[in-house]
């Protein structure tokens, strides 16, 4: 942290609307003061000249995985691929590059990027005998290849409870595996890099979310990730990274308390768990009150883990017990119905044991009946807005017309006086913040299609979703560009409440987070 930074010539709007050129003096991490710019003066050690750049709260992204973002930076990218051929010659190329004894691990293909068609184990061939693993972008589902499914014994094996090995017409494994089946069966399996490399490749991770202009996150992690490769890297993290532990395996005591025993700042801390009820949209797996419309089978999707279970309500007592804050993985809308029922119970259970109301946070919410959009009243919807991009391509055709009313109701929920609070789920969607208003606002995929009608908010709903209700929902203290808030700071090229983020959207100028500059695009990240 500087111990003083003064930033010469940042635009504001004041009070009557008007533009004016600011100075703002920046002390121990905190604004110490903001006043109209004059004549420059000689700061105490530091200036940053903004150069008529707008000045805004720093962004929040309110769902990232940051150890995994940072593991998948070193795995084969699939993002773009767009056919069988492409595919398979990415992983040709990968293969000649790794020695004999490392796995092949790839990450982000989905089939509507090729037309619909689901990879299987022959799609890996080039290979060989080499263990390979590739996750869909979603990372509720998998590919691998048959020394892989070799190891999980997996054409004897039955489909673990909230999994599936997929199986073709002869009843052996295509390669796909979904939900359960993936992280219970395979995951175990996988080589662990070092502490040390999964460090670098964290830090490496915040300074990505700082070109995005994100000051702090709420980081869906592991005990053990967070022991071995957040904590000793805390002062190095160029966000605030707020933990929501997913260990969830009842009982939850012995990781949740070696966390609890961490110390906890607005650095680094804990401040809730998380369970998970449903799988996704894109695997067909997120839990619905209907059928699929896609599935001539009528499948519904499924219930996953504690849900599955039954043991939600034990779970969620048990994290009001620690006052932290329960949040739960909820895709579909039956998941987000279990959901609210939780709620409904952990508020019940903490007036019971005089605790204070637990702090809900509902994750994704992809899919909500509408008579159930009331019941988010004063509870966090935790909504990432690029998932419309990826979802959004075949929500018409797996939900129906009908159910279109039910696809990421921003506006219904706004509207009800949820807290939205958006994020990325990074490593799922990349941590653009300006690309996920552009969408929340417009409602339009990439290529133009409206796909959200009515559900769209304004930019000054979104922006607040990226900053102050945010914050709240990840129990940090606001900012206001007023003395004594918290130095968490971006600039940008534009004023964010006029600029048109379809066509000429803003960039982040500089991202500055404790009083620190993390990112500037006029410098090298060297001499950020």
């Amino acid at each position: 942290m500087h111990e003083s930074l003064t930033i010469q010539n940042a635009r504001v709007t004041d009070d009557q609307g008007e533009e004016q050129l600011v100075t703002v003096q920046l002390k121990h991490g905190r604004i110490a003061g903001i006043v109209p710019s004059g004549p420059a003066e000689a700061p105490s050690t530091a200036l940053l000249d903004a150069d008529g750049a707008w000045l805004h709260p720093g962004f929040i992204d309110a769902h990232v995985h940051l150890v995994l973002s940072g593991m998948t930076l070193s795995m084969l990218d699939l993002v773009d691929v767009t056919s069988r051929e492409m595919f398979e010659q990415r992983i040709a190329q990968r293969h000649a590059e790794l020695k004999d004894d490392e796995w092949l691990l790839a990450d982000g293909w989905l089939e509507p990027d090729w037309g619909g068609q689901l990879p299987e184990q022959s799609w890996l061939a080039a290979a060989g005998n080499r263990p390979a693993v590739c996750w869909k972008r979603d990372h509720h589902a998998m590919l691998v290849n048959q020394p892989v499914l070799d190891l999980i014994n997996a054409a004897e094996r039955e489909d673990p409870p909230g999994g599936e090995i997929v199986r073709g017409p002869d009843g052996a494994p295509t390669g796909l595996l979904l939900e359960a089946a993936a992280w219970q069966l395979v995951m175990p399996c996988i080589p662990v890099p070092s502490a040390a490399a999964r460090q670098a490749l964290t830090l490496e991770a915040t300074r990505i979310l700082a070109r995005h202009g994100v000051v702090a996150i709420n980081s869906m992690e592991y005990a053990n990730d967070v022991l071995d490769v957040l904590e000793p890297i805390r002062e190095q993290l160029a966000v605030r990274t707020m933990i929501t532990m997913l260990d969830r395996v009842l009982p939850i005591d012995e990781p949740l308390g070696r966390l609890q025993a961490m110390p906890s700042d607005e650095r680094l801390g804990l401040i809730g768990c998380k369970a998970f009820l449903d799988g996704t949209f894109g695997s067909q797996t997120a839990a619905m009150l209907e059928p699929w419309s896609s599935d001539p089978n009528g499948g519904r999707g499924m219930l996953v883990e504690l849900a599955e279970r039954g043991e939600l309500n034990q779970w969620i007592e048990r994290v009001v017990e620690a006052e932290l804050s329960p949040s739960m993985h909820a895709i579909g809308d039956r998941a987000a119905r279990l959901a609210l029922d939780a709620s409904d119970h952990a508020e019940a259970h903490a007036r019971k044991i005089g605790a204070a109301r637990p702090w809900i946070r509902i994750e994704h919410c992809q899919a909500v009946h509408p008579a159930d959009i009331p019941r988010f009243t004063d509870r966090v919807a935790s909504m990432q807005p690029l998932h419309v991009a990826d979802d959004g391509r075949v929500a018409r055709e797996r939900l129906g017309p009908e159910r279109m009313n039910h696809f990421f109701p921003f506006r219904p929920l706004e509207d009800a006086k949820s807290i939205l609070a958006f994020g990325s789920d990074w490593p799922i969607a990349e941590p653009d913040v300006i690309r996920a208003i552009a969408i929340a606002v417009s409602g339009r995929m990439p290529d133009g299609t409206d796909i959200l009608g009515r559900h769209t908010i304004d930019v000054s709903s979104a922006l607040n979703a990226y900053t102050h209700d945010a914050r709240r929902a990840i129990q940090l203290p606001p900012v206001d560009l007023q003395p004594q808030d918290p130095a968490d700071l971006v600039l940008l090229d534009q004023n964010p409440l006029t600029a048109n983020y379809e066509d000429s959207p803003p960039a982040v100028v500089t991202t500055i987070m404790d009083g620190a500059i993390t990112y500037d695009a006029r410098m090298s990240e060297t001499d950020a």
